[in-house]
């Protein structure tokens, strides 16, 4: 218990007014830090319009340690999905989305749908597929 001891007040008031510091300036960064759905959406829609696809629904997935993150697996690749989906896409479906578009089209023998990222904004998605 040496710190606290009257040797040490001084020290003790400059690791305290320090430590304060440190916290406030963090609290201040990031409540002034306005959070944009449509920014932080950028660079996923950057990422699928890349990708071409053609190919067959081999698996469903989510991601426990990203928030419960939802994808669909085909071929070696992935694709994030909105939650809202879930119910539209099946294992096996055909999913077709052409370069430089953010549409995906669904298919099986029963029904076609499509399903557009810009369509789906409010929910952020994540970028790391």
């Amino acid at each position: 218990m040496m710190l606290f001891n009257k040797k040490y007040p001084r020290l003790i008031l400059v690791i305290s007014v320090i430590i304060l510091s440190v916290f406030t300036f963090i609290f201040i960064y990031f409540k002034n830090t306005p959070i944009n759905n449509e920014n932080l959406n950028q660079l996923l829609f950057k990422k699928i319009k890349d990708k071409s696809v053609n190919s067959v629904i081999t698996n469903k997935s989510i991601d426990f340690s990203n928030h419960g993150a939802t994808y669909v697996v085909f071929g070696r690749d992935s694709l994030p999905t909105h939650t809202g989906w879930d119910e539209k896409i099946e294992i096996g479906d055909s999913i077709i989305k052409p370069k430089g578009s953010l549409k995906l089209v669904i298919k099986n023998n029963f029904k076609t749908d499509t399903l557009d990222y810009e369509n789906n904004q409010e929910e952020i998605l994540t970028t790391n597929f």
